[in-house]
């Protein structure tokens, strides 16, 4: 990524915007946050609000007319606007005449005569009759305006008579009669045989000679102007405005001086030569450009590159914590394989597993037959997570036979052993039973985790050349590894007394040397007290992080925050024997022993398995979440890139 500074004369700057616009390819810079370094050199580009205001007006007249019309309002994609050096304001000018040429007024003015005698004609109760052929004696707009004038007659005389609404007519008549002392029935009986029975056809004939007429005109019309170029007139005038105002808008992000604006943008190393081509191209070779290397601690935009299909649920769960910087690992891949692990162990089960994965499969045939962007929010992230489904059910049967649940502790499978590394057994037990072995399954597993996201923060030390930082991250790995050895070798922290006895010349190697290192590395490029304050806090975080993993065992177990992110991995432990324990309760209830359902078993179950994946499925995607987001992230992904959006009329 390189970055574009460019002085150009006040005059050339819309053409600029236009053609960079018309490329797509740079991001401008947000210019207003730096004026207070040019100290009144540079002041900010005020853009008229003027013009703001003319573009709103316009886009309004213009969407009124294709409401009027009866037209569609779509995406202009064969036509390409040319560039022109003209300002806004004469742009905008331009579009009104020609907005004013187009016959806008009469084909509206037809649309709304129509709608008026068509209307008349169903209060009327007209009958539909043949008519013979009319002709225009005048041009349109006279003929139009005799039609007018016409209907109007008509409506007036209709609703004098009651032929519009005869209780209303009644009740003037009684009205005058009784101040006028005049015979009502004989009154309404000389209306009836004069004046409605007489005018009806008569009107009815004439409404429908004005239809054919008003059809006439718009014939007539559409013939001279065809209504298919006034459609893509429309339609080419308001893609002209929409572009006008973007290019007013974005230049909001500039600075000026009295007659030369100076702007950054962002652009791919790709696109520099075509981005100062275009530039040098509308200014005649007027403006000065500079593309430069973005400093070593300057946030770069991210150019976001598009992933599988099977990929996008995770993309989002990333995303929606915030974007990697330019140098950062981006965590999408590995994420896509910690997520369902983490998940399958706090949801260990063969059936429901099983389940999630036909769910995921039909979700997914769904999405290729339904469009996306024609359903709501929820439906439409429910579709995107289809494939992430059958990962995450797929990862719940792997580890229901680990750990022996098939829709819970049935005892239908046996739990199966993939072996034992130290005091750390990888299944061959059910959770409900020994709690202990999956409260160490839970903290190796969040050992790993975590030992993978300071190998990434490593990574991504190297990448902003931030050198005196880079021993940190193996510092703080030494000292996970070592704490992990020193709890399996001692077995547990009951016995830590022994580790200051017995074992001080391996808690000195293993936990005090790593953390001084950490303090010395920290003081030499941050200082001391930060060294003192952040050697403190790894220390924290490598006994609470790890233990949150737990939570793959007993949810609730931490409360203390000093231990919250080692502690933490406790919650792998936690919602492992909630699952298993709420599946049992649905076992009892429903009498199953030792892998026997009985049959009146069966709808007791479902409904237990639906509550489970509805409630427990949620509670352990929202964990595993929290342990990515809060456990994981925070050892080497900050959230803070920015994502490269490159300005472009849309």
């Amino acid at each position: 990524m390189r970055k574009l500074k460019v002085i150009t004369l006040e005059d050339d700057v819309d053409a600029v915007v236009r053609s960079l616009d018309e490329a797509g390819i740079v991001q401008f810079i947000d210019m207003r946050e730096k004026v207070e370094e040019w100290n009144g050199i540079l002041a900010s580009q005020v853009v008229s609000t003027e013009v703001l205001t003319k573009c709103s007006d316009l886009l309004s007249k213009i969407d009124a007319s294709f409401e009027n019309l009866g037209l569609k309002h779509e995406e202009l994609h064969s036509k390409k606007i040319p560039i022109t050096k003209e300002p806004i304001e004469e742009v905008l000018a331009k579009v009104e005449q020609n907005l004013a040429e187009l016959p806008v007024e009469a084909l509206t003015k037809c649309s709304a005569l129509t709608s008026r005698i068509t209307q008349l004609i169903e209060i009327l109760g007209v009958k539909p009759e043949e008519i013979k052929e009319v002709i225009l004696k005048k041009p349109v707009e006279e003929s139009l305006a005799e039609i007018e004038y016409e209907l109007s007659e008509i409506e007036k005389t209709a609703e004098t008579t009651g032929l519009i609404d005869r209780h209303a007519m009644v009740d003037r008549i009684k009205t005058v009669a009784a101040r006028e002392e005049i015979d009502v029935h004989k009154k309404l009986a000389e209306f009836a045989r004069v004046r409605i029975i007489e005018s009806k056809p008569f009107f009815a004939k004439r409404l429908l000679t004005l239809k054919k007429l008003v059809e006439k005109a718009r014939e007539s019309i559409e013939a001279e102007t065809k209504l298919g170029k006034t459609h893509e007139s429309l339609l080419t005038l308001r893609k002209i405005v929409e572009i006008e105002k973007q290019v007013a808008e974005e230049q909001k992000k500039f600075v000026r001086s009295a007659k030369t604006i100076y702007f950054e943008a962002w652009v791919s190393e790709y696109n520099v030569k075509e981005a100062i081509e275009r530039i040098t191209k509308v200014t005649a070779g007027t403006s000065i450009v500079t593309d430069d290397p973005p400093a070593p601690d300057e946030k770069v935009p991210i150019i976001l590159k598009p992933v599988p299909n099977y990929l996008i649920a995770f993309e989002k769960l990333v995303y929606s914590f915030g974007h990697p910087t330019s140098r950062d690992v981006n965590p999408i891949h590995a994420l896509a394989i910690t997520f369902p692990i983490l998940f399958g162990i706090m949801f260990a089960d063969v059936g429901q597993g099983a389940i999630f994965v036909i769910m995921g499969i039909i979700l997914t045939l769904l999405r290729r037959r339904i469009k996306l962007e024609e359903v709501g929010d929820i439906i439409q992230y429910l579709l995107i997570s289809g494939e992430m489904f059958v990962f995450l059910g797929i990862s719940s049967i792997f580890f229901g036979f680990v750990f022996g649940e098939f829709f819970g502790p049935s005892g239908l499978i046996h739990p199966i052993s993939l072996g034992k590394i130290g005091p750390f057994y990888i299944g061959g037990f059910e959770p409900t039973h020994e709690p202990m072995k999956m409260l160490k399954f839970a903290i190796f597993v969040g050992a790993i985790h975590i030992s993978l996201g300071l190998v990434f923060r490593f990574v991504n030390e190297i990448r902003h050349k931030h050198y005196k930082l880079a021993p940190i991250p193996i510092c703080w790995l030494w000292l996970l590894i070592g704490s992990l050895y020193m709890w399996a070798y001692w077995r547990g922290i009951s016995n830590i007394s022994k580790w200051f006895a017995d074992g001080s010349l391996m808690l000195a190697g293993l936990i005090i040397l790593p953390l001084t290192f950490i303090l010395v590395f920290t003081g030499i490029a941050e200082g001391f007290m930060e060294g003192v304050g952040f050697s403190v806090e790894v220390f924290a975080e490598t006994l609470s992080h790890s233990m949150s993993y737990s939570r793959l065992m007993a949810l609730g177990l931490i409360h203390a925050e000093t231990l919250s992110h080692s502690m933490s991995y406790s919650r792998l432990m936690a919602l492992g024997l909630i699952h298993s324990a709420m599946n049992y309760l649905f076992l009892v209830l429903a009498g199953v022993e030792h892998g026997y359902f009985p049959l009146a078993s069966i709808p007791l179950i479902a409904i237990g398995t639906l509550l489970v994946m509805i409630i427990e499925g949620l509670v352990v995607f929202v964990h595993t979440l929290r342990l990515h987001w809060v456990e994981w992230f925070s050892k080497f992904h900050t959230g803070e890139g920015i994502p490269f959006k490159p300005f472009k009329y849309t």
